[in-house]
């Protein structure tokens, strides 16, 4: 108890006087809060860019926080307390400043998209969307890791000590973190590559979807039933992927099988109606069109209707199909073209009811034995 002794040597002066101090400090940071911020808003609208607003928005609250710590700092200071509890003070009150400026620019980096595209304005750059989030996170996390490796600093707890020390056990760390450095680097390879960005539609394996987000560890992918789908940016480094979203026209593609009935006349006429309402579709990409007679089986012909529309845009490609699919559908009806029935389901039932029929002559023969050896 003796080092509390120090409580009871306090005056109601030096209580005045300290709570006086923090008073002052206070009111400052009310003053900050109501007026000085609306003050440095107004003197930024003079500027051209909208940093320095989001510089003043990220440091508001710490400023507050600092502000408030600084009071409670110098009014204890003031007390007539040992020097080991005013040693103390002054690490508490220098690692709170140390927090609350890193605290400031952990808050100011989800601004950095503002600095690229001033940059981008002022340059003519394009930036990949996903490269601003990605550089965001990165920036945070070196802020939090020199913001605490200054706070240990200070209370003794040197970072290269710390560093070596973690050495040792290095090897089995980084075995037990291999899955999640190989996100890490999948991930750096995904955004320097640029497959895709934000916003893209994308197919890779059996995953189809529109790229939602893209983390240290993963890529988020909604799909087309709206389910979120979490791909390792390790998986999706190493896959093949097909970015929907960078195509400059979509494919329409038959393949229909028409009876062997059908004769050379029919076939000719069908074809050609069809070539002449693809060629007057002003929406039909005109270098790219095959509509033959592709195949002869022993069971079918087969029609390649395989053309290339100028939208991207899935539903108008989805509309364009649909049309098409009845204008094709009205040409063979015109022509009195059937398609081919499937041989097999054909086949299928006379097979089943030979089969059938010689299970029922198996067991008859199996009764018929059975009932000679029992007379004998």
């Amino acid at each position: 108890m003796e080092q509390f002794k120090w409580v009871l040597a306090i005056t109601w002066t030096d209580g005045l006087i300290a709570f006086v101090i923090f008073g002052i400090f206070f009111l400052t940071r009310a003053l900050f809060s109501r007026f000085f911020v609306k003050i440095v808003a107004g003197l930024t609208k003079f500027s051209k860019t909208p940093i320095d607003d989001a510089l003043i928005g990220a440091f508001r609250r710490p400023i507050n926080f600092i502000l408030l710590v600084a009071g409670l700092y110098f009014a204890l200071i003031y007390l007539p307390m040992p020097h080991q509890w005013k040693a103390f003070l002054s690490l508490v009150f220098k690692s709170s400043a140390i927090f609350s400026i890193g605290w400031g620019f952990y808050i100011f980096s989800d601004a950095i998209g503002l600095f690229f595209q001033h940059m981008g304005a002022r340059y003519d750059f394009q930036f990949n969307t996903i490269v601003i989030p990605f550089l965001s996170k990165v920036m945070k996390f070196i802020v939090a890791v020199l913001t605490i490796a200054m706070i240990l600093d200070q209370w003794n707890y040197h970072v290269t000590g710390l560093i070596t020390g973690l050495g040792i056990g290095g090897l089995a760390i980084a075995m037990a973190a291999k899955d999640t450095l190989s996100n890490l680097f999948g991930g750096i390879v995904i955004i320097t590559d640029a497959p895709f960005t934000i916003g893209d539609i994308i197919h890779t394996g059996s995953i189809e979807g529109v790229v939602e987000d893209i983390n240290f560890r993963s890529t988020r992918i909604r799909t087309a039933d709206l389910a979120l789908v979490t791909v390792p940016n390790s998986t999706l480094a190493n896959a093949p992927i097909t970015n929907l979203s960078k195509m400059d026209k979509r494919r329409i593609f038959f393949n229909l099988p028409i009876s062997l009935a059908t004769n050379n006349e029919q076939i000719r006429r069908c074809l050609e109606r069809i070539r002449q309402m693809l060629d007057a579709d002003t929406d039909v990409f005109q270098e790219r069109k095959n509509i033959y007679l592709d195949k002869i089986a022993s069971d079918n012909m087969n029609l390649l209707i395989d053309f290339f529309l100028k939208t991207t845009d899935f539903d108008d490609w989805m509309k364009t199909k649909e049309k098409y699919n009845y204008a094709v559908l009205e040409i063979l009806h015109d022509e009195g073209i059937e398609l081919a029935m499937n041989r097999s389901l054909m086949i299928m039932p006379e097979t089943k009811q030979a089969a059938f029929s010689k299970q029922n002559n198996d067991i008859e023969q199996n009764h018929g034995q059975g009932r000679s050896h029992s007379h004998e």
